[in-house]
């Protein structure tokens, strides 16, 4: 009798035991990132004896940032020797810059160059192989509960930093435009502010911008602007700091630093982001954690393009970069700019059909017409108007040809032009094209508010076609 109730005890406590492991681990997701295909097996099979929820597994750190960026775990359990160019730690420190997740590197070895390095990272824990199976929970568990404490003390900070605002004042909305090349991102963001704060008499409008010009522009009442230090792209996924002597990561990590205190500050009641879902090299991904995390009741819209780029080019990159599963899983509402009889977006770039029904084409986003016109210099037979957009890379191509047609035919009296080079046109070539220009009916402005009135000024418009 005592053995049966013994045993019967025992099977209770058992049942208990592994019941509440099950609603303690259900939520402990976990990505396995180890190049050696008989560690990872092990891994996998361990964990998921200890009650883990093996997620994904990854053999390099592009594959292991791509899961993360794709599904973000709890923990990531991260080998430091991977084959390819970037090893484990370098793959840790980019996860950690994108996500607020818990980190346990694996090591054959843990000498003090290998430690250093990873102090950057801040990991909560390291395995030196060989290991056992309990030696491996532990860690996890351990390293999963610091994490936890860290988050905890992190959003009663927050709270306290930045308490909910008080709602009896007017409703907000933020913008967010990289503005990496070109005028046409911040062009666009002013053109919908504007229209906006005229239907909505209360409405406040922040927009964040990288634009080297936002200055240039006159801001509508109840519009204003928090300037982001400017970058230019030099190569796909590279860009440099515009402006300021620093690298690539260091003027992200600004850029990502400022974009967070921004919106914890202002505390919008949407945010509408232009074009990139996750930001620059993902630098608006620890804002929308933010968000969903301390203000569920904001509602998050993307804005996009009709036309991105070439579907196969998109496709690829969304599906490499998990962008597919931050559209779905962050945003309430897709807004294309344009129309579906001229480019199906949600089609030709493969949105699921989840996303495809919270998408609205809201139709092409255009400059209010006050009927101005602005014609050339003189009394010409026709006016030509040449613009080069921002400037960054197209003046010499465009406006210098040009000017080498009217050279070559002799000056064609019967035509006058007018150059629009954009603000990013570098002085020398302005200076080169003012002076080409000088002994024809040509002007050439760097900079106006809007192309509107000389395009409507015109008989002809050479243009470099963006949006």
């Amino acid at each position: 009798m005592v053995s049966g109730a013994w045993l019967d005890c025992c099977d209770r406590y058992e049942r208990q035991r592994i019941a509440t492991r099950d609603v303690t681990m259900k939520s402990n997701r976990v990505i396995i990132v180890e190049d050696e295909s008989i560690v990872r097996l092990h891994l996998r099979r361990s964990l998921q004896a200890a009650g883990f929820d093996v997620i994904a597994t990854a053999a390099s750190a592009g594959e292991a940032i791509a899961a993360v960026d794709a599904d973000c775990p709890d923990l990531v359990l991260m080998d430091i020797e991977l084959a390819g160019r970037r090893d484990g730690v370098e793959a840790a420190l980019e996860i950690r810059s994108r996500h607020d997740v818990a980190l346990v590197f694996l090591t054959a070895y843990a000498d003090d160059n290998m430690l250093r390095r990873t102090e950057a990272v801040g990991a909560e824990g390291y395995i030196v192989k060989p290991f056992g199976d309990e030696e491996l929970r532990a860690t996890l568990l351990t390293a999963l509960s610091s994490r936890k404490r860290t988050r905890s003390v992190q959003a009663d900070r927050s709270r306290t930093e930045h308490p909910r605002r008080d709602m009896s004042s007017g409703p907000r909305l933020m913008i967010y435009s990289h503005d990496t090349f070109g005028l046409g991102h911040l062009r666009r963001s002013l053109n919908i502010a504007g229209e906006l704060v005229a239907n909505f008499a209360d409405l406040s409008v922040l927009i964040v911008t990288g634009s080297a010009a936002a200055h240039r522009y006159a801001l509508p009442q109840r519009v204003d602007y928090v300037k982001l230090p400017a970058v230019r792209k030099v190569a796909p996924e590279t860009y440099e700091a515009r402006s300021l002597d620093v690298d690539q990561e260091s003027i992200i990590a600004f850029r990502k630093n400022l974009l967070l205190s921004t919106v914890r500050d202002f505390d919008p009641d949407v945010l509408l982001v232009d074009h990139s879902p996750v930001g620059m090299r993902g630098e608006l991904r620890p804002t929308l954690e933010w968000l969903d995390a301390e203000r569920s009741t904001c509602t998050k819209i993307l804005g996009l393009r009709d036309i991105i780029d070439d579907p196969s080019v998109v496709r690829a990159q969304w599906q490499e970069e998990g962008i597919y599963s931050v559209v779905e899983k962050t945003y309430d509402h897709i807004f294309v700019y344009g129309s579906r009889e001229v480019f199906d977006t949600v089609e030709r770039y493969g949105f699921p059909e989840s996303t495809a029904g919270r998408t609205t084409f809201l139709n092409y986003v255009v400059e209010n017409d006050d009927d101005t016109t602005i014609s050339g210099p003189g009394t010409h037979d026709k006016h030509i108007v040449v613009t080069t957009g921002g400037g960054d890379g197209a003046v010499e191509l465009v406006a210098g040809t040009f000017l080498d047609m009217l050279q070559l035919n002799g000056g064609e009296p019967s035509l006058s032009g007018t150059i629009l080079t954009g603000p990013f046109a570098d002085e020398a070539s302005i200076t080169t094209l003012r002076r080409r220009a000088s002994d024809l009916s040509v002007e050439v402005h760097p900079f106006v508010e809007t192309t509107v009135p000389y395009m409507k000024g015109a008989d002809l418009v050479i243009c470099t076609g963006g949006y």
